[in-house]
């Protein structure tokens, strides 16, 4: 099993919820599955050349204008050959402003590729990456349940970019309340890291 690691958290471990539960998740696995094999990209310090003025055209099928925007086309399209080539990916992310941090964004467009991870038919767009699974590790400040739920539209967005590539199978270990520190934001990582853990097993 090929298992990808996208973090898309700036901070260090320690101090990041969402790292910590992925981290917990992946030693457990580690164990759970010794033959598994481990990649992992950190979308705050690896390179993810983001859509612009010259690499969007290329996006769409154009050449590119130049050797830079040539260069930053072939590292997207390792981007995409490494999420291509894992079993599992497993995304490590913080909720800001009720969505996702910019450099997730990056990587999900670097991934939604036409004619790679989905195609568009007489009957409608189909999802060609169907066998994946993906865990989702996400930590909030606020707690989004109820009528706060509507709030959260990170997750909607990465299920439903997920589910249009053909990934249905997705696991979510949530650490909510962050925002009120202390021993409140404490619990809510250690019940999540326990439910990493366990998770970790079923893999």
């Amino acid at each position: 099993m090929k298992v990808l690691r996208v973090l898309a958290n700036p901070k260090p471990v320690e101090k990041s919820a969402s790292l910590r539960i992925e981290k917990a998740f992946t030693e457990a696995l580690e164990k759970h599955r010794p033959d598994a094999v481990f990649e992992a990209i950190d979308l705050y310090r690896d390179e993810i050349p983001q859509l612009d003025e010259k690499t969007l055209p290329s996006f769409f099928g154009a050449a590119p204008v130049d050797a830079e925007t040539a260069r930053k086309m072939a590292r997207r399209e390792e981007i995409l050959k490494q999420f291509l080539a894992a079993d599992l990916v497993v995304i490590a992310t913080p909720m800001w402003n009720f969505n996702a941090p910019p450099m997730l964004k990056a990587w999900i467009d670097a991934v939604l590729v036409a004619g790679k991870t989905f195609q568009y038919t007489a009957t409608g767009p189909v999802g060609l990456v169907p066998g994946k699974k993906v865990v989702l590790c996400i930590a909030s400040g606020g707690v989004y349940e109820g009528a706060m739920a509507a709030y959260d539209t990170l997750t909607p967005m990465l299920k439903t970019q997920l589910g249009f590539i053909g990934i249905t199978d997705v696991t979510e270990l949530r650490a909510p309340g962050q925002g009120a520190g202390g021993e409140k934001a404490k619990a809510s990582t250690e019940a999540a890291i326990a439910k990493a853990k366990e998770a970790a097993t079923k893999f």
